[in-house]
């Protein structure tokens, strides 16, 4: 893990090591799978000595049985501990990236560009002045009302129309 302690360039600017979570439950969980896999295959080499001692070639159509499975689920216990150490690199990943957007759009808004930003910023600096805050009346839309007008939609305190009509 010699290229996690160098911090990457990603664009114009680079994530620094203290940035990125050390995801040490995590990385533990997949070497806990792997050391499970190595087990598995130690264990796997021994079963085959000791019955290839005991009973000879009579016992190899059931240690080849054995062998089989054995084989899968230490290759399906690798593979998660290889998922793990996958899911780790992608949680570092999503932590660089929001922190670098985090970096650019604080970069964005201290530039003062205008827009938005910057008139959130004046009304917030008004209302620590001690101004007043300002108001915006917005027409209502009247179609959109439901006190009259044109509304083709039932009233909640309407009774419900006869049947047959």
């Amino acid at each position: 893990m010699a290229k996690d302690s160098v911090s990457q360039p990603i664009g114009a600017a680079a994530v620094r090591r203290s940035d990125l979570e050390p995801y040490t439950a995590l990385r533990w969980v997949g070497t806990l799978f792997k050391a499970a896999a190595v087990f598995l295959a130690v264990a796997l080499f021994t079963e085959v000595v000791v019955g290839l001692q005991i009973d000879g070639l009579a016992a190899l159509p059931e240690l080849l049985g054995e062998l089989a499975r054995t084989v899968v689920i230490a290759v399906a216990l690798w593979g998660v501990g290889d998922l793990v150490r996958l899911v780790i690199q992608v949680g570092h990943d999503v932590r660089a990236q929001r922190l670098l957007l985090g970096r650019l759009s604080s970069r964005s808004s201290v530039a003062g560009e205008g827009g938005r930003d910057s008139e959130l910023e004046q009304r917030g600096a008004r209302a620590r002045a001690g101004g007043p805050p300002e108001l915006r009346i917005v027409p209502s839309d009247p179609s959109r009302s439901r006190a009259g007008g044109d509304d083709r939609s039932p009233r909640a305190d309407a009774a419900p129309p006869a049947p047959g009509q």
